[in-house]
């Protein structure tokens, strides 16, 4: 899947690259050289979400030890008020 983003030749991003960083700073940038998008410039701040959500399980598989145990070993709160919400909407309606 590709992205819409816009995209610069790096000759011209390397010539006026305090620009290109501004930019960079509002939305990702791609950067293109012989013709190919080579790398993508992106703020600092997205970057650090972006390897954030690179630590995130999406399949059991994945969870570290600790989680999966944590996981494993956790207790289920009980709010009865939370156990049937339709019979607790209709009787608080009542």
């Amino acid at each position: 899947m590709r992205l819409s983003m816009e995209t610069f030749r790096s000759s011209e991003v390397s010539r006026r690259f305090g620009f290109y960083c501004d930019k960079a700073m509002i939305h990702p940038i791609a950067v293109e050289r012989d013709g190919a998008v080579r790398v993508v410039m992106l703020s600092a701040e997205e970057y650090e979400r972006l390897a954030r959500l690179d630590h995130i399980a999406l399949a059991p598989e994945e969870l570290s030890e600790a989680a999966f145990s944590a996981i494993a070993n956790a207790e289920p709160v009980v709010d009865p008020d939370l156990a049937n919400p339709i019979e607790s909407a209709v009787s608080k309606a009542e």
